[in-house]
């Protein structure tokens, strides 16, 4: 990352829930007591899937295979998204501070602590006085880039990763948005009940 004409490097160690808190698995079991393989029916029936199978490929609506590297990715108008290079081991430039309400407007996507193998010291003093700040951020090539905020608590310092969001905010006592959508209820009506 550059700052202030200073470069600075870190390594990631993404945060994770288990992370935080640990985890737990719970594995079903047959009557021999040997852990069960989680799989799926195809809807209509003819095949069983086990787990990972589906990452072979896709399929069209005629259940033809579409290999991956044929698919495209697409905008809302149907035009060919250009792919966004990765930006790791590549200095990428930090903007700010910004204020703090634009982190709270963030989708986030991932959280890393940034463990620093050469800080310089404008950003060191920069993210120590509680200042955030911006830079691009894909960790793999994407059709779609997202943000990285540089922060520092009594923790160490970390990037939160995300796309700057939209959120719709409704006055008090105001009634909820229409909702466009068709309703798949089962065609129950359910004022007979």
């Amino acid at each position: 990352m550059s700052f202030a004409g200073e470069e600075s490097s870190f390594a990631l160690e993404k945060v994770d829930r288990s992370k935080l808190y640990g985890s737990r698995r719970r594995v079903a079991i047959d009557a021999s007591g040997t852990a069960c393989t989680r799989a799926a029916l195809t809807e209509d029936g003819q095949a069983v899937l086990r787990s990972g199978m589906t990452a072979q490929g896709y399929f069209d609506p005629d259940g033809r295979q579409v290999e991956s590297g044929a698919l495209t990715a697409v905008d809302e108008a149907g035009n060919a998204l250009d792919l966004v290079a990765s930006t790791l081991g590549v200095a990428q430039q930090l903007t700010g501070p910004i204020d703090p309400k634009e982190l709270l407007d963030l989708a986030v996507t991932a959280v890393y602590r940034l463990v620093p193998e050469n800080l310089a010291p404008g950003l060191s003093a920069e993210i120590a006085a509680g200042r955030i700040l911006r830079a691009p951020f894909n960790y793999r090539p994407d059709y779609r880039s997202e943000l990285a905020y540089i922060l520092q608590n009594d923790a160490g310092c970390f990037a939160v990763i995300g796309a700057l969001a939209s959120p719709t905010w409704l006055e008090p006592d105001a009634p909820p948005p229409a909702d466009d959508t068709e309703s798949d209820d089962g065609d129950l009506d359910f004022e007979m009940f």
